[in-house]
């Protein structure tokens, strides 16, 4: 019974170690973009976001002109997302 309290014990701090870590790692922004007006530009956006290394997921709102994105912070800065998105001329 002993090893049942120990697993639990230890299986916790390991789920909160890698919450933790995950914050550090990841970072999640909503990307407002007043210009994507259609379907083709949401589909460019997603395209755009996706090339980029460090971009794990991509979720673009039409309706919203939003985009919602999770990157690693230790592979691209979300100053140069939005770089890259403005050079795009979102």
């Amino acid at each position: 019974m002993k090893w049942v309290v120990v697993a639990t014990i230890v299986a916790c701090v390991v789920l909160l170690l890698i919450r933790f870590l995950r914050g550090r790692l990841l970072g999640q922004a909503t990307i407002h973009m007043a210009n994507m007006k259609s379907e083709a530009e949401a589909l460019q956006v997603a395209r755009i976001l996706k090339g980029l290394q460090g971009i794990m997921e991509v979720r673009v709102d039409l309706e919203r002109r939003a985009a919602r994105v999770t990157y690693r912070k230790t592979r691209i800065a979300i100053e140069e997302i939005m770089r890259t998105l403005h050079a795009a001329g979102f």
